[in-house]
């Protein structure tokens, strides 16, 4: 068995941010972005489309089982949610530099790439008006809509994993992407705490997408206040930071002793906004509105229209619930890489690199 290797032309291998890359000779003028938890990212110019990418190098794919699938979750949903107009990453390539599936150590994504994070954005300090937040947060929430009508939820919405382009256009990070059948546990100990539902703080085995909707609101006071909402600074000063704005919920019905944030947050927000802002960051999740539901708010409305927010079926994964060993998973992904097809809007003409 060969590997699409030999698909991608030569190759070459270089150091950048510390990092050894192997890649095909299409990808130049390397530039290293960062590190994650999953792996190291550089941008590159595509010479055969003119554009700037990033490449994401996987850090030990498949150091054990759980690694393992892992990779290819991530996998699986890239590929799925791969789509023209949707607010979510684009996987362009993946390949491997090894030639046969015995020296299968190491993966590559290839993604769009994104000038900045919003997290960058609003560091500058510099006020957003009403209608760019209403702009940046009904991008989310399509964005959202899209994901989640596909049963996968992203539980690390915060502005660092949030991208936006020089067009103020925004796309989520594939870090974070999670389908609905993963063990609610493992989710409760990912999202960042300061954008952190409460539902999840408090260690509640809730199986939802509304953990998002409550990040968004996170995110949108933050475009208002220019700082975070809620910094806690361990799980139980976060809840007494949510509980002092919004209120001690009552333990038998939660949301009868609400605060509306109003007391909070005044400046540059029409009491429209505060309003959509109070139904984001509702304490029970049964009652926090959907991503669709979200959309329709009178806040909105400006930009709202269900023709032009994609969906997409529910992502059935026959691997999901399955128990592979190692090498099973390896040989479940190597097939991927070798049937990935780059999705045909890659060679749309923008975004062209200005090297």
């Amino acid at each position: 068995m060969t590997s699409n290797s030999e698909s991608q032309g030569e190759w070459y291998t270089t150091d950048c941010g510390r990092t050894q890359f192997t890649l095909p000779v299409r990808y130049q003028n390397l530039v290293h972005i960062g590190y994650g938890a999953s792996g190291t990212v550089i941008r590159a110019t595509d010479t055969e489309t003119g554009k700037y990418v990033a490449i994401k190098k996987i850090f030990h794919p498949f150091r054990s089982q759980m690694h393992a699938k892992q990779t290819y979750q991530r996998l699986k949903q890239l590929m799925y949610l791969n789509h023209p107009d949707a607010q979510v990453v684009q996987l362009y390539n993946v390949f491997t530099p090894e030639k046969n599936i015995d020296d299968f150590q190491t993966l590559y994504f290839v993604l769009n790439y994104v000038d900045y994070n919003l997290s960058r954005v609003i560091k500058r300090n510099v006020p957003f008006t009403e209608d760019q937040i209403k702009y940046i947060i009904y991008s989310l929430l399509r964005g959202l809509k899209f994901i989640h009508s596909a049963g996968i939820f992203h539980h690390e919405l915060n502005p660092s994993d949030i991208g936006m382009d020089k067009n103020s256009n925004i796309a989520f990070f594939e870090r974070g992407l999670m389908h609905r059948t993963l063990d609610p546990e493992i989710r409760s100990h990912i999202q960042c705490r300061w954008w952190r539902a409460p539902e999840t703080t408090l260690c509640e085995r809730y199986n939802g997408d509304k953990i998002d909707i409550w990040s968004t609101g996170c995110i949108m006071a933050e475009l208002i206040l220019l700082r975070r909402i809620f910094p806690g600074t361990d799980l139980l000063d976060q809840l007494d930071k949510i509980f002092d704005i919004i209120g001690t919920p009552d333990l038998a019905i939660l949301n009868d002793i609400f605060i509306p944030i109003t007391k909070t947050l005044t400046s540059g927000v029409s009491p429209e906004g505060i309003d959509f802002l109070d139904c984001l960051l509702t304490f029970d999740h049964r009652t926090r509105p959907t991503a669709e539901e979200a959309l329709s708010h009178p806040f909105l409305k400006t930009f709202h229209d269900t023709m032009y927010e994609p969906t997409k079926e529910f992502l059935f994964d026959e691997h999901q619930a399955k128990v592979y060993s190692t090498a099973e998973w390896k040989s479940i992904i190597w097939q991927m890489i070798e049937e990935f097809v780059p999705p045909s809007w890659i060679n749309d003409e923008d975004d062209i690199a200005d090297d």
